[in-house]
């Protein structure tokens, strides 16, 4: 890295300050244990508190406005928590975060047992909806932060030039834990008790504290971008996503595929089960397929990219999402549907991960807060205006030609990016000598 004469490196950063942790496996390893603890912890708690909601009032309205306000954190707080992220040490607020969480989770366990020690049934917990609504946005509330911070610590431990198979490995373990385990485990632990999920969530938060509080301590990079007053970073970070062409061009993109998707996900469940006409136990056998191409996905991308470049395979990425959505809506048969899923989950898991790198590498190290949860924002916000279009559409229209519209949209917009992706590849706006691999492999380089 180069060195400055005033006795900084590169990033302003005072050479008895180290500007990262400790690059190596073993601090790599660890995040990513912490990241499997916070997964797995949310997958149980994205299924239980629906659950735990309906045992208290069955009623559409009510599961909805649960639903509402736990989601609410991402469009109100996610910015700011990535302006605290960026000013504060990212160790200790996600430290801070898991433990809340947990202590979270444990209230509910808490209010369960209280409501069944006062001689309620085994699914007549002693909470409200006003109860679950408020531990739903608390525990999404610092969610965004650990998020941000998360985001943040992943940049400090791995090399850029690393990033690609870091960010693989992010997505198998979310894959695995958010989509698969945490989930599946959270119905059964409910049947056998409705506490029980929560319990075993709680635990999960307190595996990702323990994993986090052992890595090395930092005070990580200064933000030389932050001022006195919170607002103003909050302009500054909206202002860099907005007045950078490629964190501009990449965050549109991303607002226009997950509208596209939220579309085809309000209108899932009909597909399946009257277009389809598959029995409604067979229906998660589409989400299953999804999440094998997910799985496929991280494990073939830096195989991909030694054959082109991060950005020429986003562009192929978002025609396999416009191929399959264009497929269901013209051929709508079992085996095609199945087959259509997998090839969803292979391409949107490599958007995934080199998207998120296309953008960490644009994004100066004190910034990735701020840049990462705007991201966030505008792919939660888009998704009830998906949602919605995706119902009308299907009303008026019938569900197949909502995945035809839907993957129509997705083509365009890949036409429309394809240039820019596929001539312009970021290097990192704080880049670093090429460095060991710490997810095991060997760099696959910044920026051809």
């Amino acid at each position: 890295m180069e060195q400055c004469l005033d006795g900084r490196d590169g990033r302003g950063v005072p050479r008895s300050e180290p500007a990262s942790l400790p690059v190596g496996g073993q601090e790599f390893r660890r995040l990513v244990l912490s990241w499997t603890g916070s997964m797995t912890g949310d997958g149980i708690r994205v299924v239980a508190l629906p659950l735990l909601t309906v045992s208290v009032d069955p009623s559409p309205g009510a599961v909805g406005l649960v639903a509402a306000i736990t989601a609410l954190p991402w469009l109100l707080l996610a910015v700011p928590a990535g302006v605290l992220v960026d000013r504060r040490n990212a160790r200790t607020l996600l430290v801070v975060a898991h433990l809340l969480r947990a202590l979270l989770t444990l209230a509910v366990v808490g209010l369960i047992a209280g409501g069944l020690a006062r001689g309620g049934g085994p699914f007549s917990p002693g909470v409200g909806i006003a109860t679950l609504c408020v531990v739903g946005f608390a525990i999404t509330a610092v969610e965004t932060m650990g998020d941000a911070a998360s985001q943040t610590l992943l940049l400090r431990v791995v090399p850029r030039n690393g990033l690609e198979r870091a960010n693989a490995r992010f997505v198998t373990v979310e894959t695995l834990a958010l989509d698969l385990a945490g989930p599946l485990s959270a119905g059964v632990l409910f049947v056998l008790a409705p506490w029980l999920p929560f319990a075993f969530s709680a635990a999960a938060f307190l595996v990702a504290t323990a994993a986090v509080l052992r890595l090395p301590a930092t005070r990580g990079d200064p933000d030389t971008t932050s001022t006195d007053h919170p607002l103003a970073d909050i302009r500054a970070g909206l202002s860099r996503l907005v007045r950078d062409d490629v964190l501009r061009t990449l965050v549109l993109t991303v607002a226009v595929l997950a509208m596209a998707n939220a579309a085809a996900d309000a209108v899932l469940v009909l597909y399946s089960t009257q277009v389809l006409a598959m029995p409604e136990q067979f229906y998660p056998t589409l989400l299953a397929a999804y999440s094998v191409g997910t799985l496929l996905a991280a494990a073939l991308v830096g195989r991909f990219l030694r054959r082109l470049r991060g950005g020429q395979i986003m562009v192929l990425a978002i025609a396999g999402l416009a191929l399959a959505m264009v497929l269901l809506g013209l051929w709508p048969a079992v085996g095609v549907a199945l087959a259509a899923y997998a090839l969803l989950g292979l391409a949107g898991g490599t958007w995934n991960v080199l998207s998120a790198t296309r953008r960490q590498r644009q994004t100066p190290h004190a910034m990735i807060g701020r840049v990462s949860s705007a991201f966030r924002v505008v792919a939660w916000g888009v998704l009830p205006i998906g949602a919605g279009l995706g119902g009308t559409l299907g009303e008026h229209l019938g569900v197949p030609m909502v995945f035809l519209i839907a993957g129509v949209v997705t083509a365009v917009a890949g036409l429309a990016v394809a240039r820019s992706f596929w001539s312009t590849e970021p290097r990192g706006m704080d880049d670093e000598a090429p460095a060991p691999d710490p997810t095991g492999g060997t760099g696959d380089g910044a920026g051809r």
